[in-house]
């Protein structure tokens, strides 16, 4: 009987000491350490980003919980580029006990659903792999892409992306699409208020400081188009020149929905092409230059 009495103190007593350590853990907390590394980690993969959280806490039973976690561009004061609602990061602990950063990465942004994993090669994490994928992204609550564009565009954006970064530069490729997609206009050009876009692929390959357009290619009930071409990257996004081409095909509805359309064109029969018309983007991100060929 006593020793019962004696096993059961014991137990209380490991957890009043369990309770008492998760308590200092969570309100001593280093959010601020955790902050500044994802920091380091997301300007490892461009220096012009930026990483700040709203709130990041320890998760049991390891891990850590982030909410409104933001990469910024240029700046913590400029507009996000990216905001996740929560993400949920997961160290792998032999991993760390070698000196290596890695972990896996969970969570929600933009009304849609996001994974993938970090895993360094060195002690320094010069130099690492990484994955990610999402599904359903919501465009229409992208304000990043609302405050650069005149216009709006609407649909689900998912896909996947792989990036590794070694003393001979950044390698990587995605596999994007965008489901039930529409531009809508500003105001109405030529008469019309809003274009189809319905589903697009795109495929691009990044070597050093170049992204390659493999496949590009719109889908819809209105217009078909495809592009090709490379984006050579700077240290500031915003000056990445732009070299692309590409077709555009209005389809039969198209001309049945916007019939005042079809006189307006007729003017520009030289650009036309078997019913394509060719079209070049360059400059740069921050100012495109759209014309016909």
């Amino acid at each position: 009987m006593a020793s019962a009495v004696k096993n059961k103190k014991w137990l209380g007593y490991a957890l009043y000491c369990v309770m008492v350590t998760l308590l200092l853990l969570y309100y001593l907390f280093p959010a601020q350490a955790v902050e500044d590394f994802i920091d380091d980690s997301v300007r490892g993969i461009n220096p012009a980003f930026r990483f700040k959280a709203e709130k990041i806490e320890p998760r049991l039973p390891a891990g850590l919980q982030i909410t409104s976690g933001k990469i910024h561009l240029d700046s913590v004061t400029a507009p996000a580029v990216f905001t996740a609602d929560n993400m949920y990061i997961e160290p792998k602990i032999l991993q760390l006990i070698k000196g290596r950063n890695s972990f896996a990465i969970s969570g929600a942004a933009y009304r849609g659903d996001m994974s993938g994993w970090y895993r360094s090669q060195d002690e320094d994490g010069q130099d690492f792999q990484s994955e990610f994928t999402f599904k359903g992204l919501d465009l229409a609550d992208y304000v990043f892409l609302a405050e650069r564009f005149d216009h709006r565009v609407i649909g689900k954006i998912g896909g996947n992306i792989e990036y590794s970064n070694d003393s001979a530069g950044g390698n990587g490729k995605a596999d994007l699409y965008l489901d039930d997609g529409q531009l809508q206009f500003k105001a109405p050009l030529f008469g019309i208020s809003s274009v189809d876009l319905q589903n697009i692929d795109i495929k691009l390959e990044l070597n050093n400081r170049e992204i390659k357009f493999v496949k590009a290619e719109l889908s819809g009930s209105e217009v078909k188009a495809s592009m090709t071409g490379t984006i050579q990257l700077q240290a500031d996004v915003k000056f990445s020149q732009l070299n692309l081409k590409g077709t555009l095909e209005p389809l039969a509805e198209f001309y049945k929905n916007h019939p005042d359309i079809r006189e307006i064109l007729k003017s520009m029969k030289k650009r036309v092409k078997r019913g394509q018309y060719f079209f070049a983007i360059t400059g740069t991100i921050g100012e495109p230059r759209f014309r016909l060929l």
